[in-house]
């Protein structure tokens, strides 16, 4: 089936051939599989901040929040952008300051193995494989129908276009190629989705009828939504649990090795984290929107209403198709990256099977196997979010649950580790045979922690709570609050008026002329948008203050004269 050309087919054919040829352009120079998994490790703050917002927010994951808020409302948005947040958070400010010791590790199957032995570190690389190939085939799902939206051709012929993009640029290039394509796809949907919510609220009417819309709403009621006596609510709870635990997932891994420090690392998911919770409320907005244009819509037919609307302004809609298959991309090249690494670096090599003599050649062939594999999941029946959730379920209870006990410093012996995987399978095996309301992922996390701990102590395995073996970080960071405690109250002893308008004062002659710039285009903006009935019942007020800011906005943007 031919191409459509249009306006909106150009701009995402142009986002399509930029990543293309950024990622090529990046994999020059990879000679080792160390630098095709972990790089250098002289990537920016702002570059590892980048990849990991664009690694953890998916094409999924703007389909599943426009839909699932338009039809759970106030109960899907607390779970999920709470949930995200908290989880990447924690990362930043408990975890990451502990994993100085997995620095520059090829993969979590590694540092697994060199904690626990050789026989975890190859259910830990098969089990990060299958949650893998679930991520990669609803990402490429998501690729499918974006193109199709894009330019008219099937759903199948999308899959295999987007996939060969991304699995060529990740194969050859490596966590480089990876890092920086991710910067590009942050950029691209940072910018769009933003757009899609001035457009929408444009169309919407005032705030006044907002509000009453979701007043009137019941799925906005937070005393329902919030009474977990109600199995409704209990089982949006479990969602909960389930966003904010660290997962560890072989991407998000190897987003802490490639860090120069433990520093580095910390700032960098606690500044994602924030990012991430934006671009999340950002999309549950839109769904909320939407609720309000359209409240009867079906699911299925959410995302074709939202770009027909967007099709009134040409190539708007082409904007928005772009910044979706930003969020797939940047997900999808993450994958493929830590997959090929994990069968490759850990699964064959602790089994003695060589592919070729070559690693970094095995390990960018197996990258396209994993591409190729992906799509073939990708083309079959299914609800996607089934999918990933069977396809994590085998990896959060079994490789999290000893993972994050080692972060915090508790050691055992390989046996003890895997009956505990055992239990967290069975577990979790049970839950989905016996199909519980509840996401079964919390509860065998639970069993696996539980088993792990009665057979390490009724067993007398070696190990226990030895604590972490560079303790360098915390007591950084301990000192590094110390002296915030300490600066904090100095300046609150030696407070002064003075001297906080001159530390805030801009620099520069034209620094300050532009604040005032900002500042009268702020003051018309605000009497452009001010109700009508609060100016009259307060305009003593208003006739003093807007004219004051006007002149002292004047005297500003004249000072590079005086």
């Amino acid at each position: 089936m031919p191409f459509n050309l249009t306006p909106d087919s150009i701009i995402f054919s142009l986002f399509l051939i930029a990543n293309l040829a950024l990622g090529l352009f990046s994999s020059r120079g990879i000679t080792t599989i160390k630098e095709y998994a972990v790089g250098d490790r002289k990537f920016t703050t702002a570059v590892i901040v980048s990849t990991i917002v664009a690694t953890w927010i998916g094409g999924h994951d703007f389909v599943d929040n426009v839909t699932e808020v338009h039809a759970q409302g106030l109960s899907y948005i607390w779970s999920v952008v709470l949930g995200d947040w908290m989880c990447i958070a924690f990362v930043g400010l408990f975890f990451s300051v502990r994993m100085g010791e997995f620095l520059g590790k090829l993969s979590i199957a590694e540092a697994m193995g060199d904690m626990f032995g050789k026989k975890v570190r190859i259910v830990t690389a098969l089990c990060g494989f299958i949650g893998v190939a679930g991520m990669l085939a609803v990402q490429f799902n998501v690729a499918g129908k974006i193109s199709h939206y894009a330019f008219g051709i099937s759903q199948a012929q999308g899959v295999i276009l987007a996939a060969t993009i991304v699995t060529l640029y990740s194969a050859l290039g490596g966590i480089k190629a990876v890092a920086f394509t991710d910067v590009i796809q942050l950029i691209t949907f940072s910018i769009t989705m933003p757009l899609i919510v001035y457009f929408l609220l444009h169309h919407t009417g005032d705030n006044a009828s907002i509000t009453s819309a979701l007043s009137n709403n019941p799925s906005y009621d937070y005393k329902m939504v919030f009474d977990f006596t109600r199995p409704e609510s209990l089982e949006v709870l479990f969602v909960f649990i389930f966003f904010a635990i660290p997962d560890f997932s072989p991407a998000i891994f190897q987003r802490v090795a490639i860090a120069q420090d433990t520093m580095q690392s910390r700032e960098s998911f606690i500044t994602a984290g924030t990012i991430c919770t934006i671009i999340v409320a950002i999309l549950c907005w839109i769904g909320v929107i939407i609720s309000i244009n359209a409240p009867h819509l079906a699911s299925d037919d959410i995302i074709p209403y939202l770009l027909n609307q967007a099709s009134i302004i040409p190539g708007f809609k082409g904007l928005i198709l772009a910044g979706v298959m930003a969020m797939v991309m940047s997900t999808v090249d993450s994958y493929i990256n830590s997959s090929s690494v994990l069968i490759v670096h850990d699964f064959c090599k602790s089994l003695n099977i060589r592919l070729f003599k070559d690693e970094l050649l095995s390990t960018r062939l197996v990258a396209v196997f994993v591409g190729i594999l992906s799509v073939l999941i990708a083309m079959r029946e299914g609800n996607w979010i089934e999918i990933i959730t069977f396809a994590f379920s085998f990896y959060m209870p079994l490789v999290t649950v000893p993972f994050i006990m080692a972060i915090f410093g508790f050691r055992s012996s390989g046996k003890s580790v895997l009956l505990g995987m055992a239990g967290g399978a069975i577990a979790v095996m049970c839950g989905h045979y016996f199909e519980l309301k509840i996401n079964p992922i919390p509860p065998a996390m639970l069993v696996n922690l539980i088993v792990l701990f009665a057979s390490h102590y009724l067993l007398r395995q070696p190990g226990g709570w030895v604590g972490i073996k560079d303790r360098s970080p915390l007591e950084e960071l301990a000192r590094r609050r110390e002296l915030a405690r300490a600066r904090f109250w100095k300046d609150m002893r030696e407070f002064t008026i003075g001297k906080l308008l001159q530390r805030n004062c801009p620099s520069g002659d034209g620094l300050i002329a532009i604040t005032g710039f900002f500042l009268m285009i702020s003051v018309f903006s605000s009497v452009h948008h001010l109700n009508d009935n609060l100016y009259n019942f307060h305009h003593d007020f208003f006739d003093v203050i807007y004219p004051l800011t006007l002149a002292s906005s004047a005297v500003l943007i004249g000072y590079p004269l005086w």
